[in-house]
């Protein structure tokens, strides 16, 4: 028994060196990006950037975006943006850096807007993570135990009036927060949407380079995927215009 405890808690001891050693390298290698980007040399920031991936955040994003934006690289400045905008919804800073990019570059897809309501309620649910979302419900969930608890003892009329008012509130706030959880965890994993690396790329009407030619998609371009055949996917632009086009011409957000 003392064997195993001491087993246990040096493996304990080792995943927390092995994630300290972790920590202190991701952040030797952010300090050598940020001194890149501050001293022009923006494909080594760009480099070290991107070596922090499978730790990134919404800023990571931004960065490598905003480096490649710089040095006029439209597709890969477009598909950071929303890569960190897929994290959080609110950042405003990748949001405002895409809207320049649409300035920049002569896009004639004219995008149909979404419902406010729609807009509004995804843009609530990425400024938080899912597991954010999943405390706060937990949260929730306490309370509404707690009012339950305290409209079955109250004595007072008073207090068992407020106790009862809470188990009518707290469940609505529960189930609206658990539904954030569920499209907050949607929009971060979903895997549909694509960026048009490749310049002037032809969209056609069919699975075929044979097929009637729609439109030239400008480089940059956000699509939406809806079906695929071999190496032809079919896409849906934020015009809502459908078509073909290989599947080597985009990058999934």
């Amino acid at each position: 028994m003392y064997i195993m405890i001491r087993f246990s808690f040096l493996f304990i001891v080792l995943i927390s060196a092995l994630q300290f050693g972790s920590a202190q390298q991701n952040n030797q290698i952010l300090q050598e990006a940020m001194t890149n980007a501050k001293s022009g040399d923006n494909q080594k920031a760009i480099e070290k950037f991107e070596a922090l991936e499978s730790h990134s955040s919404a800023d990571i994003y931004y960065n490598i975006g905003r480096l490649y934006h710089e040095n006029n690289d439209v597709a890969n400045a477009a598909l950071n943006y929303e890569r960190a905008l897929k994290i959080d919804g609110a950042h405003n800073q990748a949001n405002n850096n895409l809207s320049i990019i649409r300035e920049e570059t002569d896009f004639d897809i004219i995008p149909v807007e979404k419902m406010f309501l729609i807009h509004w309620w995804n843009l609530l649910a990425g400024s938080m993570s899912a597991n954010i979302w999943m405390i706060l419900s937990l949260l929730a969930a306490i309370g509404l135990i707690a009012a339950v608890y305290f409209w079955w003892i109250a004595d007072r009329s008073e207090l068992k009036k407020k106790a009862f008012f809470a188990t009518v509130i707290t469940p609505v706030l529960l189930g609206i927060l658990l539904a954030l959880g569920s499209t907050s965890k949607l929009l971060a994993t979903n895997n549909d949407y694509a960026i048009i690396m490749n310049k002037d790329y032809d969209m056609h009407e069919g699975a075929d380079d044979r097929s009637p030619i729609i439109k030239d998609i400008e480089v940059g371009t956000k699509v939406e995927i809806v079906d695929q055949i071999d190496e032809w996917i079919k896409v849906v632009t934020v015009d809502t215009e459908s078509g073909w086009i290989k599947e080597s011409e985009i990058v999934r957000i």
